[in-house]
């Protein structure tokens, strides 16, 4: 009877064993292929970050620029300026306005003032940063003769809310960007100054 127990007992023990020990393997199998799994997923999003580094990082690199010419009296297109002078004429080069690959729109500008003086620069319009870089102004040589001459210092500059150089803004709303601040064409721009912004972005293409 004793023996009996004795082997049934040790009978239970061995299953017990192997039940445990089943269950430790078992255990470490699922851990196995769950850490699998998630090294998997975490080497792809690694994967995806490589794929999409530098989308962040993305730094806006201004293009170089050469000097236009002076502009002439028969390019030159009427815009509106600040509403406090009225009585100065805005006008543009339309010969030599451009949109460069950097999104930057660069222009020739006539400032005329009711007594006929020309107040004459060369200026660039970044439509996403709402800014403004003057990079020449208009000057005579030693011969008479008119040119562009760089300024020692440019930089770019939130737009003046008011004075006389204070277009800036109307610039970028009426002819140069769209509703979004994204730079239209050279010529939807070029449109925009001659008829007036159409209703609807991309009209004139």
């Amino acid at each position: 009877m004793n023996t009996c127990l004795k082997i049934s007992f040790l009978g239970i023990f061995q299953i017990f064993r192997i039940l445990m020990v089943s269950g430790i393997l078992l255990l470490s199998f699922f851990s196995t292929v769950a850490f699998a799994d998630v090294w998997d997923k975490l080497g792809s999003h690694a994967e995806e970050y490589q794929e999409n580094e530098g989308i962040e990082d993305y730094v806006w690199k201004e293009t170089e620029s050469n000097l236009p010419e002076y502009p002439q009296e028969s390019d030159l297109l009427e815009v509106a300026g600040p509403p406090a002078y009225r009585n100065y004429q805005y006008l543009i080069d339309e010969k030599n306005l451009n949109v460069g690959k950097d999104g930057v729109v660069r222009y020739s500008l006539v400032i005329r003032s009711p007594g006929g003086a020309d107040n004459v620069m060369f200026d660039g319009i970044h439509c996403i940063q709402n800014q403004i870089k003057n990079y020449a102004y208009g000057s005579t040589d030693m011969d008479g003769n008119k040119k562009f001459t760089l300024k020692q210092t440019t930089e770019w500059k939130s737009f003046r809310p008011s004075g006389v150089t204070a277009y800036g803004k109307i610039f970028a709303t009426n002819y140069f960007c769209n509703h979004d601040g994204i730079v239209l064409t050279r010529h939807e721009i070029i449109q925009n100054m001659k008829y007036g912004k159409g209703p609807v972005d991309g009209l004139y293409n």
